[in-house]
């Protein structure tokens, strides 16, 4: 090699991403090198069904893991849970009071196997705010894919309810909507604005994404330039795209200028 040249060479893949069973979709997170996921979505807006279809549906992650963990208070009464619970009956944990002790059994299993032969696994945890703050989890955060996990999803209805380590480690984020409190809204534009070219941005890409009940902005940042997606099927903007569409956002722009004056 001429030691003159200083070209930047690639480094070679190491080998650690996961042989998935099937292919899937391309606007999905790509599991095979690990995602963590960030579901933030009111009341009744389809976060549970959400869920249960990116487990139970052929179409999105069904029979990928080995194993998947189901970490919510409220698995045992949300009927639209059921088929969620039925299916990882053996794996679901709805005492948040010792998610430590989950989250390092978890771990511990996962050690117990040889690099190369650890299960290819999967941890939801939702609706679990209110839960002591857990150095476990965020532990686990930032070094899942040592464990071999290859989705990691934090669902919730706050969105500073997560940590700075979850937030900061997220490769995906799903936004539900109706979503009506614009607090809320304008934390995640804060957070996410720069990666789509500013606040208001957001705001207008927000209500582009979802101009029905049930629909939701999905922005996977791990891709360069960020995508923006409505629900997974419709990519409506890449960060470097002439976006041409208006939205009237002044109100909510001025609430949050008065706010800071």
């Amino acid at each position: 090699m001429d030691s003159s040249d200083l070209k930047v060479l690639a480094i070679k893949e190491d080998g650690t991403e996961q042989k998935l069973k099937r292919p899937i979709h391309p606007h999905l997170p790509n599991i095979a090198t690990g995602q963590v996921l960030i579901i933030v979505s009111p009341v009744k807006t389809g976060k549970s069904s959400l869920i249960s279809n990116i487990y139970l549906n052929p179409a999105y992650y069904k029979d990928q893991f080995d194993l998947v963990y189901v970490i919510s208070n409220t698995i045992n009464n949300d009927r639209t849970s059921r088929f969620l619970k039925k299916e990882f009956s053996e794996t679901c944990y709805d005492n948040l009071e010792d998610i430590d002790n989950i989250i390092q059994n978890i771990i511990d299993y996962q050690d117990s196997f040889p690099r190369g032969q650890k299960p290819f696994i999967s941890v939801v945890l939702d609706d679990f705010l209110g839960i002591k703050k857990s150095a476990k989890i965020n532990h686990f955060v930032t070094r899942s894919r040592h464990y071999n996990c290859g989705l990691l999803i934090f669902a919730t209805q706050v969105f500073r309810g997560l940590s700075t380590a979850v937030r900061s480690n997220a490769t995906a984020v799903v936004i539900g909507s109706p979503n009506p409190n614009e607090k809320e809204l304008m934390k995640m534009a804060e957070e996410y604005g720069g990666a789509v070219g500013g606040e208001r941005k957001f705001l207008e890409l927000y209500k582009e994404a979802t101009p029905n009940p049930y629909d939701f902005m999905y922005i996977d940042l791990q891709s360069n330039p960020t995508k923006v997606y409505s629900t997974f099927q419709k990519l409506i903007y890449e960060h470097r795209d002439k976006y041409s569409g208006t939205v009237n956002i002044d109100s909510i722009m001025d609430k949050k200028d008065d706010e800071e004056e």
